[in-house]
């Protein structure tokens, strides 16, 4: 039996599992880049993140509200790196290195 308690804990159980890919996300295009700003909107982040276009708004919210992030029309600067990577939750950098410990660098 569902109830409205179970139901609204999974979707924040979702919601947190979508702030830590966005942080990873985010994280990933912030190595690529010169400079804090990152020009995106919040639909592409969705297609991306394979989410819905609100969930990502909300989970921008969030943090912003951590301030980690400034969001303004198209385009997120990075505030706190530092603050990302804790809230990504372990999801950014440990593949790429366990990928380099089996395979090797991909620059040699």
């Amino acid at each position: 039996m569902d109830t409205g308690h179970q139901h609204g804990a999974g979707q924040r159980q979702c919601q947190a599992k979508l702030e830590a890919r966005l942080a990873r996300w985010l994280l990933m295009m912030h190595d690529r880049m010169d400079g804090n700003g990152i020009n995106i909107t919040h639909e592409f982040l969705a297609l991306m993140l394979h989410a819905r276009r609100p969930g990502v708004t909300v989970a921008l919210h969030v943090l912003e509200g951590e301030h980690l992030i400034e969001s303004r029309r198209g385009e997120l600067v990075v505030k706190d790196r530092e603050g990302l990577l804790r809230f990504s939750d372990g999801t950014y950098g440990t593949p790429d290195a366990e990928y380099e410990r089996l395979i090797g660098s991909a620059a040699t």
